[in-house]
């Protein structure tokens, strides 16, 4: 996407200072204009239109055709190469109907009352054999647990949304349960790297075990779907942004002892990512609703520690500038959840002080002082956006091309991947992700191959990428030598060939018919 450019109105060297300039030099002006324009059309078809020149016409010209139907693009995108899936949460990955299993078989109970699993109550509530036997009761625990016929006049999904984790906490399975719905889900869909947002145990030698049980987790997964696609999974360390130390959940507020606390936290997660970047530990997040009274009133404490934690750990090692990954949920805001005020620099200083890469969501970007300062610096800068369309809408009522940033991004030429979020408690995929940018935005399949790409160049994969300064037409002429980035990318395109040669068989199948 680097050759999208945001094109002035007039280049500032010739604007016409006053009334009467002349004729000549508005002329001049008029026509650098135009080309402009000119040159920004072109450009967007030359990194829509396709992304090496082997992109097939005849599934790009099905694909438009497909666009107009919800099944044809679903079964299309179904068995399209997607990359990565970067923003991703396990617990909220994970279908209720998994969760409502791990219920039953732990023999907990749906307190009707609090709308939770617990393993007792006086409440009214619903048994592990009810639920076995009742759809009726069943679909009342999904609903509750989900966005599943989600009445938004009703109940707020925001609310709806963030509630729900508390009342599932009981049923969640393990961790290598979770990790194994999300890989075999990954095979289906053509998935070949996962980043996960995931916690490991505190201490050195607990999180070395875990990493190896996660990894077997993984190979097992992938074995028993006969080996005919690999899914590579990282993981990013989160931090409750909304979090509080025992002393201040019921005591009075002490600003300092606050201060210590999430210094504390901030400290163990990078270090921890400096220890076991190269085991798969890659970076860290923030986690938690944006809006909440902590997250409104300490965001520029939290990220001023971020950025003494950050700038002290280089310091002291030059080599871990390499290592130390950030990427922050920020701008997951709206004015139906927040006042205007949080809105005007949460995205701008999760990049200046959060030392962020990426940025998750960032729905709030019209609302930056320096709107499009900022888009030029994350363009200059390949400051990628996680985008999550199905969350979005869920959780923030934020839907459709008319309503969603998604354009402001992708006309600035800001990387951008799509991504899942909380695929289970959403009910959605990442193939739906796929399925609603390109019916809300007009996207074409070279677009969307684009946008694959992006999701595997803009990853924490370790290494070099395949392509020349972040244009998916220009692969170096030698795979990069030690890459995982480029290994992955290069497989990719393998994998986009086999997919187009398909997809024209199949074509031609329902031609004949």
């Amino acid at each position: 996407m680097q050759a999208r450019i945001i094109a002035p109105a007039c280049p500032r060297q010739i604007q016409p200072r006053r009334p009467g300039a002349s004729t000549l030099l508005t002329t001049l002006c008029s026509f650098l204009i135009l080309l402009s324009v000119l040159l920004l059309h072109t450009s967007v078809i030359y990194a829509g239109g396709s992304v090496d020149k082997s992109t097939s016409s005849q599934v790009a010209q099905y694909f438009e055709s497909a666009k107009k139907n919800e099944a044809l693009l679903v079964a299309f995108l179904h068995k399209m190469p997607k990359g990565a899936d970067l923003h991703n949460h396990p617990w909220g990955a994970v279908y209720t109907e998994t969760l409502l299993d791990s219920a039953i078989a732990q023999n907990l109970v749906f307190d009707r009352t609090s709308r939770a699993f617990v393993k007792e109550t006086t409440n009214p509530c619903y048994t592990a054999q009810e639920l076995k036997q009742s759809n009726s009761k069943m679909g009342e625990v999904l609903s509750a647990l989900s966005l599943r016929n989600q009445p938004k006049e009703v109940e707020n999904g925001h609310d709806h949304f963030f509630d729900s984790f508390g009342r599932f906490a009981a049923a969640v399975p393990s961790e290598e349960a979770m990790l194994r719905e999300q890989v075999g889900r990954a095979i289906n869909q053509k998935i070949s790297y996962l980043e996960l947002m995931t916690e490991p145990p505190r201490e050195e030698e607990a999180i070395r075990i875990w990493l190896h049980q996660m990894d077997a987790a993984r190979r097992e997964t992938i074995a028993q779907a006969g080996g005919i696609w690999n899914v590579d999974v990282a993981y990013i360390m989160p931090i409750n942004r909304n979090a509080l130390p025992d002393s201040l959940k019921n005591g009075p507020w002490n600003q300092e002892v606050y201060e210590e606390f999430f210094t504390q936290e901030i400290r163990h997660a990078l270090s921890t990512i400096v220890r076991f970047s190269d085991q798969g530990i890659r970076s860290l997040t923030f986690l938690d609703p944006e809006d909440s009274w902590i997250s409104r009133t300490q965001f520029d404490t939290q990220m001023r520690i971020l950025d003494r934690e950050w700038r002290t750990l280089v310091a002291e090692n030059p080599a871990n500038a390499a290592k130390l990954k950030v990427n922050l949920h920020a701008g997951e805001l709206t004015l139906a959840y927040s006042p205007y005020e949080p809105m005007r620099n949460r995205i701008s200083q999760s990049i200046a002080l959060g030392h962020a890469s990426r940025i998750g969501h960032g729905i709030s970007i019209q609302w930056e002082d320096d709107v499009y300062g900022l888009l030029r610096q994350m363009r200059d800068h390949k400051t990628t956006v996680e985008i999550c369309l199905t969350s979005n809408d869920g959780i923030l009522n934020v839907a459709g091309g008319d309503k969603h940033p998604f354009r402001l991004y992708w006309d600035a030429d800001v990387p951008v991947a799509l991504c899942t979020d909380d695929e289970g408690i959403s009910r959605s995929n990442l193939t739906m992700e796929y399925a609603k940018a390109a019916q809300w935005f007009g996207l074409s399949y070279g677009n969307l191959k684009w946008l694959a790409f992006s999701s595997l160049e803009y990853s924490y994969l370790p290494g070099e990428s395949l392509f020349i300064n972040g244009d998916f037409n220009r692969p170096k002429t030698a795979l990069p030598q030690g890459s995982a980035k480029a290994l992955l990318e290069q497989q990719l395109r393998h994998d986009f060939q086999r997919f187009e040669a398909n997809m024209e068989k199949n074509i031609q199948l329902m031609k004949n018919r």
